[in-house]
């Protein structure tokens, strides 16, 4: 047993020994180092070590939680009574069923910790950022907005009354930056590029250099006119128009409340064929990939949409046994001082058949967007969006050529009925593994 487990134990103890019907108690070391960029600058340095224990109680279908940064016995046994106390002053929530049950069998994952990225250092941090910022420069019309590299060290333990006993550690890596390019009295959107991974640093000269090309090539903007056309948006611009719309749909929370358009809908068609999405809790090196959720329930891997068709949905315990399906292995902790909640894991969209540059080709007359500004004002339960795309190219037969002024409309979960190609490389961007996809039809207004 590791010291952190130990603790979770110990608190878990200390409820059951105060009266509470059940009790789940999680312990988090984190350890972060951080080279921050902005304005063409190193800006801050910093290393940081956070270390806690949240404790969730319920009694009589009263659920109470508290935490502590402290991990000395009083502390612990302090937090365990503000739990408790919680618990007695909150209303029962007829719908609660019970803590998750163990022992359970858990997977084993891959390309999630590294010893070696674990021991990296703040002065090598600061050289990445460094050799970062000083690639994006080498042209003169480039300036870093803001950027840095990370590396962080996270372990973590959760026990529960039930039979709970888990433990997992995880290093993650992160290197990227915004730039803007001048010419003139030109100036770009904000162009962003990033790259994240679980066992080594990303190369930040290859970072710079396609961030930089990506800055000069939304230079000198043309004009176009309103109308509907294809539109290809890149991994960056699905995740932004994702999260606020389709993983908030496969949410169970959502599903039950009948807040997600497919509640009910379980074998229907919802998007074309093209189509594939899982939730992929154990996918090798993925961010989101860990041994087990924020309740100690064992990471899998679920399929959502199967060539169009719908298949399932994300759920924690507490609303997957409100839908009589169980836990997904879904729930969700923003860290110790957090109770679990719903949300995807790995989020993994099928490949298609062509090449980026070959989509693109493909493209007689349409948008490539990067980005989508004032996606988080989308409604999740329509799927309706109305976005700036920016920074956003002219597609005519090949040529790339920058726009300004250009703002997306629809819906989303229309737009999955009208993929007309996907590419064969993805990447992960938060949640979301994602290739390029290009949508028909899609309502263009331009400003400009």
């Amino acid at each position: 047993m590791s010291e952190l487990l130990g603790y979770a134990e110990d608190a878990v103890r200390k409820a059951m020994g105060i009266g509470v019907d059940e009790a789940e108690a999680v312990v988090a070391n984190i350890v972060e180092r951080f080279a921050q960029l902005q304005n063409n600058a190193v800006k801050q340095v910093y290393s940081s070590i956070d270390t806690g224990l949240g404790i969730r109680v319920v009694t009589g279908r009263r659920v109470g939680f508290a935490y502590t940064n402290k991990l000395d016995p009083d502390s612990i046994a302090k937090a365990v009574e503000r739990a408790a106390r919680a618990a007695k002053g909150s209303r029962p929530d007829p719908h609660w069923s019970r803590l998750p049950e163990g022992p359970q069998s858990y997977p084993s994952v891959e390309g999630v910790y590294s010893p070696s990225l674990a021991g990296v250092e703040l002065p090598r941090i600061v050289e990445i950022a460094g050799s970062l910022l000083d690639r994006v420069t080498e042209d003169r019309r480039v300036v870093v907005v803001w950027g840095g590299a990370s590396v962080s060290l996270w372990r973590v333990a959760i026990a529960n009354s039930r039979g709970i006993e888990a433990e997992d550690q995880g290093t993650v890596a992160m290197v990227g930056a915004e730039a803007v390019a001048r010419e003139g009295t030109d100036v770009t959107p904000g162009v962003f590029e990033e790259e994240v991974s679980r066992t080594s640093i990303p190369d930040p000269e290859a970072l710079a250099e396609r961030l930089r090309e990506k800055a000069i090539d939304a230079l000198r903007p043309v004009k176009i006119s309103s109308g509907s056309m294809p539109v290809i948006l890149t991994h960056y611009a699905l995740e932004e128009l994702f999260a606020y719309t389709f993983n908030q749909a496969i949410r169970g929370d959502n599903v039950v409340r009948g807040r997600s358009p497919y509640a009910g809908r379980i074998g229907e068609a919802i998007a074309s064929e093209a189509l594939s999405v899982v939730d992929d809790g154990v996918m090798p090196g993925g961010v989101a990939t860990s041994r087990f959720d924020g309740e100690g329930v064992a990471k899998r891997r679920t399929v959502i949409v199967d060539r169009g068709v719908l298949r399932g949905f994300v759920f924690d315990s507490y609303w997957g046994a409100r839908a009589g399906t169980g836990s997904t292995g879904n729930a969700a902790r923003r860290g110790y001082s957090s109770t679990p909640g719903v949300s995807p894991s790995n989020l993994v969209i099928s490949t298609g058949d062509f090449s980026e540059e070959e989509l693109v080709a493909d493209t007689r007359r349409g948008l490539l967007v990067d980005s989508l500004q004032g996606a988080h004002s989308s409604n999740p339960e329509t799927g309706e969006f109305s976005v700036v795309a920016a920074p956003a190219w002219l597609v005519e037969r090949g040529e790339l050529r920058a726009v300004r002024g250009v703002m997306l409309a629809g819906s989303a979960y229309e737009l999955l009925k009208r993929i007309s190609g996907i590419s064969k490389k993805r990447r992960q961007v938060g949640t979301l593994v994602t290739p390029w996809i290009r949508f028909e039809n899609v309502r263009v207004v331009s400003r400009s």
